[in-house]
C-alpha cells in the first residue's frame, strides 16, 4: 500500500528524524524529532495521569509520509486513565489551521499507560469509523500511540485503510537525515 496525497506538496529538510517501515510497503514513515518531543510531554508517567492525545500532520511523497507536527491535547477532550477522545470542534480548527499552513491532516495520536503501548480494538474501531466518516487528502490515516517509555522505542505507529490495518516498525534513527 502507498499512502496517496489528493495533493503535491514538498518537503522541508529537516535535522533529525527517526524512519519506520511497514511489510509490504514501498513507503516510509518519517517522525520528526521536534514533533515526536512534542508528544513525549504527554506521557502517562504518573499513576494518576490521564490520556492525552490529538492530531498529526505532515507531507505526502510517493517515498514517504513525514510526520512533522503534532497538535493537542485541547481543553474540553474526554479525558481518563484508559479513554481519549478528541474535541471535534478543536480537532476541526486544528485541521484547518495547519492546512492553511500547507500540512496535510495525516491522523491521530494519543498516550497509553503501558510501557510498549498496542493499539486496542476501541483504538483501531475509532480510527475505521474516522476514515470512513471523514473527507479526507489521503487513503489511510496513521494512528501513533505514545507509551510511557521516552524516544521511539515507546511508541506504536499503526496505519488503517478502508481494507487493511497495518503494524510498522522503527528502522533506523538518523540524526543527520
Amino acid at each position: 500500500m502507498v499512502m496517496k496525497a489528493l495533493s503535491s506538496v514538498l518537503c522541508p529538510q529537516t535535522s533529525s528524524v527517526f524512519v519506520w517501515t511497514a511489510r509490504g510497503c514501498t513507503q516510509t514513515i518519517i517522525l520528526e524529532a521536534a514533533m515526536l518531543s512534542y508528544m513525549q510531554q504527554h506521557r502517562q508517567t504518573a499513576p494518576w495521569a490521564s490520556e492525552a492525545g490529538g492530531q498529526l500532520f505532515g507531507l505526502i511523497d510517493d517515498n514517504a509520509i513525514r510526520v512533522i507536527r503534532a497538535t493537542g491535547p485541547y481543553v474540553s477532550d474526554e479525558r481518563s486513565r484508559y479513554h481519549y477522545r478528541s474535541n471535534s470542534a478543536s480537532a476541526q480548527c486544528a485541521i484547518e489551521a495547519q492546512a492553511q499552513a500547507g500540512l496535510l491532516y495525516l491522523g491521530e495520536w494519543h498516550s497509553h499507560a503501558e510501557d510498549h503501548p498496542n493499539e486496542s480494538d476501541l483504538d483501531k474501531d475509532a480510527m475505521s469509523r474516522l476514515m470512513a466518516n471523514s473527507k479526507l487528502n489521503c487513503n489511510a490515516l496513521l494512528l501513533l500511540i505514545v507509551g510511557r517509555i521516552s524516544g521511539p522505542e515507546g511508541l506504536a505507529i499503526i496505519s488503517v485503510a478502508p481494507d487493511k490495518v497495518r503494524r510498522w516498525y522503527l528502522s533506523m534513527s538518523n540524526p543527520m537525515m
